[in-house]
């Protein structure tokens, strides 16, 4: 009996400071039966759970968290095995008295089949922490580009306006804008299909990132800001902050432009882009982000214009003409529907006999503020805002029209055939072999009384230019190589194009009598054409020596102002009566008339 005496009065002792431990932890305890009933509870316990008690009665857990925590007791009871959990971290929100939001957390353990052990403490800060973390991470998310996991649009935004204002409170403080798009990556994409083409994307983005380092721009600055980003599409920005001088950004765009002009190896091929470049400095920027991206990527549409693979700085004429551009191109949309547009004849003539063999048709805008304005200056517009399509197809058709009313006023002495220009844009068009078989149904024209030109950059531009001018050619029309002697092709290349007619440029005739070295070329294109069965056309020529000696070298027809200037339909109808000794009639508007 002493022995159990004496044990329990060494027990008493530890089991007191046990209890004294329990009311004096920094976290809630507690202790339940199976139906939630609370055996044990310690202030902090108390002090957590007291918000959610009704009328501050804490005899049952279960109860206590009713509402909050619905689904606790079914947890419970499902916990059976002793050293089961319950729950853990189990999140309880919490509304204090003073108004304030709180979260605890709860974990229950079943200690035998007569109790559970709980633990109950304050994760507010916790969870505040957690959803700052996620709003961090969908933030970063909704600021990178999925594709390629570069900063995205928002980002670089972000980051130059940043730039700006640094450049504002340092004088010292320089920085440069590169915008850059890839040349040619639309056909690119095509012939690699969206998997490819995505591939192709990825690898141009290593590229830029490998190639800009810390190092090649961050003078003093102690924080790494420079910055790659894909806007979308083929569409990369580089934000250099921190040059040593606005000059070496020349240097950079270079390097960037070769680096990402070097062949890309995409399932077992070799892909070969190019890159233009647009530009802005500190010089030149604007005090928004996003007009200092706009100007950036006016500057690369001028690379671009200017044959891309290459850098352009922005200035502010560059903005000036992009304004009469922009100007331009609503002028010519109501242009079109205002039939403001015409077109002009330039005779084509046979040098040997002078005897008329056609005309070339050649589009004209009477604006009605500054008269005549020249193809020159606005259909390159038409083919970037995508009005080439009716715009050509008009031209096409007038000429039609125009060869067929000759045809019915001069019968067996009117001209052959009537020639049209065709752009990029109208070659790269599936459509325009439709409008070409619709325009020679109208007018009731042989295919052969067409032909259609096309530049010798265009022609060489690879197997889907190539099957598109043999889709026209099996139409039965005449094809011409326009401008031969500027672009990319040579004598030995002529034989793989589907051509009836070469055209030789004006800048080889306007030098022919002077320049032994052009007058070779233009006979050696004379005797390579023949031998492949193909007719040679002289453009430019303005002096009875010009013609006789294109003569002298058996080129076949010239047009130039030495027979005539462009003329307008009635103009030209007038001329033609003349050289064919005939009576100078009122024209009859062969479009009017014809429709």
């Amino acid at each position: 009996m002493s022995n159990e005496t004496d044990q329990d009065s060494l027990q008493a002792p530890a089991y007191e400071a046990l209890i004294q431990f329990l009311y004096q932890a920094p976290i809630g305890l507690l202790q339940i039966r199976p139906d939630g009933t609370v055996t044990m509870l310690n202030p902090r316990s108390a002090q957590l759970l007291m918000p959610l008690a009704q009328q501050g009665n804490l005899d049952n857990l279960f109860e206590v968290l009713s509402e909050v925590a619905p689904d606790l007791r079914s947890l419970a009871d499902a916990a059976v095995d002793p050293g089961s959990l319950v729950c853990e971290g189990l999140r309880i929100p919490v509304l204090a008295p003073t108004g304030s939001r709180r979260v605890l957390g709860l974990s229950l353990l079943r200690l035998d089949t007569h109790t559970m052990m709980g633990c109950v403490n304050d994760v507010t800060h916790e969870v505040e922490l957690e959803q700052q973390r996620l709003a961090s991470r969908m933030r970063d998310a909704s600021r990178t580009d999925s594709l390629t996991m570069m900063p995205n649009r928002s980002a670089v935004l972000e980051r130059i306006q940043q730039a700006l204002a640094r450049s504002e409170n340092n004088a010292l403080h320089n920085f440069a804008v590169l915008f850059i798009n890839c040349d040619r990556f639309s056909r690119v994409n095509l012939t690699l299909g969206q998997q490819g083409g995505d591939r192709l994307l990825r690898m141009v983005a290593e590229r830029l990132n490998g190639t800009v380092r810390q190092r090649d721009a961050v003078g003093a600055v102690q924080e790494p800001l420079n910055t790659t980003a894909r806007l979308g599409g083929d569409e990369f920005v580089v934000l250099l902050d921190g040059l040593r001088a606005s000059e070496d950004v020349h240097g950079i765009a270079q390097r960037l432009i070769d680096t990402l002009s070097r062949p890309y190896l995409i399932e077992g091929v070799d892909v070969h882009i190019s890159a233009s470049v647009g530009v802005v400095t500190r010089a030149h920027a604007a005090t928004d982000a996003n007009a200092v991206l706009q100007d950036a990527s006016l500057a690369m549409q001028e690379a671009k214009r200017s044959g891309g693979g290459r850098h352009m700085l922005f200035t502010p004429s560059i903005k000036d003409r992009a304004t009469r551009r922009g100007a331009l191109e609503l002028e010519l949309r109501q242009a079109l529907d205002q039939r403001e547009l015409f077109v002009v004849y330039q005779p084509i003539v046979d040098i040997a006999d002078g005897r008329i063999a056609g005309f070339e048709a050649l589009v004209r805008w009477q604006h009605p503020k500054r008269g005549v304005v020249s193809p020159v200056e606005f259909v390159e517009i038409a083919e970037e805002c995508g009005l080439i399509g009716p715009l050509g197809e008009f031209v096409l058709e007038s000429a039609c029209w125009q060869l067929a009313a000759w045809k019915r006023r001069f019968g067996a002495d009117a001209p052959k055939m009537v020639s049209v220009n065709l752009s990029r844009a109208q070659l790269q068009d599936t459509a325009i072999v439709r409008q070409v078989r619709r325009a020679l149904n109208l007018s009731r024209l042989p295919a052969r009384a067409l032909q259609l030109e096309v530049t010798e950059s265009m022609a060489a531009q690879g197997d889907d230019m190539r099957d598109r001018l043999l889709e026209l050619k099996a139409l039965g029309v005449t094809l011409a190589l326009d401008d031969f002697g500027t672009g990319y092709s040579s004598l030995a290349c002529l034989g793989q194009l589907p051509i009836d007619v070469v055209k030789i440029d004006r800048s080889f005739v306007a030098d022919a009598e002077s320049n032994l070295h052009k007058r070779v070329l233009i006979e050696a294109t004379v005797r390579v054409a023949r031998s492949l069965g193909m007719s040679t056309t002289a453009e430019g020529i303005e002096t009875e020596g010009q013609a006789a000696l294109l003569a002298t070298l058996d080129c076949n027809k010239g047009q130039g102002y030495l027979w005539s200037r462009p003329l307008e339909a009635a103009a030209a109808t007038q001329w033609l009566a003349v050289q064919l000794n005939r009576p100078a009639l009122p024209d009859d508007g062969p479009i009017a008339a014809a429709r």
